[in-house]
């Protein structure tokens, strides 16, 4: 009878231990994340000032990740017409961030990571695969740069006007990012 009381406690401490050992992380200082397009006039870019994220990487896999984007601090540092402008694309007011969820995540045979999830802006949320490239940061934690390209009218977006049509942005953008963890 001891044998097997034994036997089930040691059967349950290994079910409920974890296989592998999990770090949960945050981003880092001097992580950065842009969004770049064009107009019909020129090309243009913007710079999320804030942003949080939580990152849990299970024996250095990306187990959860989540990536939440204050879109009344995305910037142009050029003109206060422009951020209002992309503010009212936003609807900033009732929609003030955008954020992206992990799904899953699996290296590709060329050894980046396709990280496959969801992309919420403007009330509307959209599956995505972002692939990242992962390097060891300054600091000596993970690293991971990438871009995703996306259309604004995917997510129910006007692609922001000025000076009464003439000048229009495109619907494609790109955002750009390179997300330095810390524990």
């Amino acid at each position: 009878m001891n044998r097997l009381f034994l036997l089930a406690v040691a059967l349950s401490v290994m079910l409920t231990v974890p296989a592998g050992a999990q770090t949960t992380y945050s981003l880092a200082e001097g992580s950065t994340l842009e969004v770049d397009g064009t107009s019909n006039q020129s090309d243009w870019s913007v710079s999320a000032n804030e942003f949080t994220g939580s990152f849990e990487l299970g024996d250095g896999v990306p187990v959860s990740a989540s990536v939440t984007i204050v879109v009344k601090e995305i910037k142009s540092g050029r003109s206060m017409i422009m951020d209002r402008l992309m503010h009212n694309s936003f609807n900033v007011d009732e929609y003030p961030e955008m954020i992206f969820s992990l799904d899953s995540a699996e290296k590709d045979e060329d050894g980046e990571w396709n990280m496959s999830g969801s992309l919420e802006m403007v009330g509307t949320s959209n599956p995505v695969i972002i692939h990242m490239i992962e390097s060891e940061s300054e600091i000596g934690t993970p690293q991971f740069t990438g871009s995703y390209e996306l259309k604004m009218s995917d997510f129910g977006m006007k692609p922001p006007t000025a000076m009464f049509g003439s000048l229009h942005t495109k619907d494609d953008v790109v955002i750009s990012f390179n997300f330095i963890l810390q524990q």
